[in-house]
């Protein structure tokens, strides 16, 4: 079941739900006052012409209304004859009722919000009201949030989602940046139940998000084959810039056919090992990782290699956060506070001539305490710490050097020292 058939079936099913309990109450209502209506003494004749009274009160805690009136023949001194019918209490249908003025109370506030000189492209409502959703990729193309589920537009565009109107003029007509999903723009490929049956075997993953994942696939899969390296790099984001290691044993952890290309299979087996994998799942994984030389075993070069290429990664992931916050803090930052009202100034104070040996102040060619030249310092560093990892991991194996580590031997390793599998979670899933 699509996604877009859930809102008005829910919606549907509760007024089908509270139409039928309303029924039931007014059926079970009728009954009740045909009940009390036969057992009544003097019901056999009742003038609607003589005077009636109506009145609403409390009897043993109960709401009830009572009718009250004069039987032809008989004074008001004789007596009178009350009918109390009890009112109908439904602690079921209540949350029902509750329910649907809910949903009838949030469309109206919602439907308060005209986006005026903006038409829904799907089905025409103009003005439209309510939330509008904007695509970023398109020149001009705005729908409506009863027509954004349908999902009929370009799966590869995103879209803005605008609740307080913008001024009609003020509306942007161009597109307001490139497309970020790199696949391709109608994409026809499903899945049939017997392939989802069989994912959901081999994986760790239930149908529906099995079929988020293969709607993501087709977003980024720019060919008939896969997703290709060029592809896998863009997922990086600011990490494609340089090769590493890291990241071509990862995309080979993805790629098992070797054809330089990720099928949906390939993808989803891949990520159902990084998301839901266990630290036993991962291990064989990371294994083959650092066999560089496909010999069925490690050297203590290859732990060297991926241990240089994992704190390259790691460098790279922290620089790209350092300059995020800087950017974030020189934003936020207001450098007026505190400071003199010569500071609003920007034009220089002219010095006095007749000082011809003022001290100037050299500017200094380089701060050796600031951002630029840490990471110089930190990547010599980072040698010998490599290779003390490395050393290490041979003593716990109880290797020497000139030995080649086994998957058995590896396996119990990571077991007492996670610095192993660490690499193989540097990057998270990357799609």
């Amino acid at each position: 079941m699509n996604r877009q058939n859930v809102r008005p079936l829910v919606l549907g099913a509760a007024v089908g739900a509270t139409v039928v309990v309303l029924t039931y109450q007014a059926i079970r209502y009728m009954r009740e006052q045909r009940k009390r209506l036969a057992t009544q003494a003097e019901v056999d004749s009742f003038n609607t012409t003589q005077s009636a009274t109506l009145s609403y009160g409390q009897v043993d805690h109960e709401n009830t209304f009572s009718l009250a009136w004069e039987p032809p023949g008989r004074t008001a001194a004789s007596g009178d004859t009350t009918l109390s019918i009890p009112e109908v209490h439904d602690s079921d249908a209540q949350p029902l009722l509750n329910l649907l003025y809910n949903i009838a109370e949030n469309q109206a506030r919602t439907d308060g919000y005209v986006h005026r000189g903006i038409t829904c492209n799907i089905c025409g409502q103009s003005p439209l009201c309510g939330v509008r959703f904007k695509c970023a990729n398109c020149i001009d193309y705005d729908i409506c949030e009863r027509c954004e589920p349908k999902d009929l537009h370009n799966r590869t565009h995103l879209f803005l989602k605008i609740r307080v109107p913008l001024p009609p003029l003020a509306n942007p007509r161009i597109p307001l940046f490139k497309p970020l999903y790199p696949g391709k723009e109608r994409n026809a490929s499903t899945l049939s139940w017997d392939e989802i049956r069989k994912f959901k075997k081999d994986t760790n993953f239930e149908q529906f998000e099995i079929e988020a994942l293969f709607q993501q696939y087709k977003s980024l899969c720019n060919s008939e084959k896969g997703i290709s390296r060029e592809v896998f790099d863009q997922c990086l984001g600011p990490l494609a810039s340089g090769k590493n290691l890291v990241v071509d044993r990862l995309f080979k952890f993805y790629d098992k056919n070797n054809d330089r290309y990720i099928d949906f299979p390939e993808m989803l087996s891949g990520m159902s090992v990084l998301v839901k994998g266990s630290k036993l799942d991962k291990i064989p994984h990371a294994f083959d990782g650092y066999d560089l030389d496909n010999k069925g075993s490690i050297s203590k070069e290859n732990l060297r290699r991926m241990f240089k290429a994992y704190f390259n990664i790691t460098i790279e992931l922290v620089r790209d956060v350092v300059k995020a916050c800087e950017e974030e803090m020189m934003a936020n930052f207001d450098d007026s506070t505190g400071k003199p009202v010569s500071a609003l100034f920007s034009a220089p104070i002219p010095a006095d001539s007749s000082n011809n040996n003022a001290y100037v102040k050299a500017p200094i060619p380089g701060n050796p305490g600031g951002r630029e030249g840490m990471w110089p310092v930190m990547e010599a560093m980072s040698q010998d710490a490599i290779d003390e990892m490395a050393d290490n991991v041979y003593k716990i194996a109880k290797l020497h050097d000139g030995q080649r580590m086994t998957f058995a031997k590896f396996k119990e390793v990571s077991l007492m020292d996670n610095s192993l599998v660490a690499w193989f979670d540097a990057l998270g899933t990357v799609f």
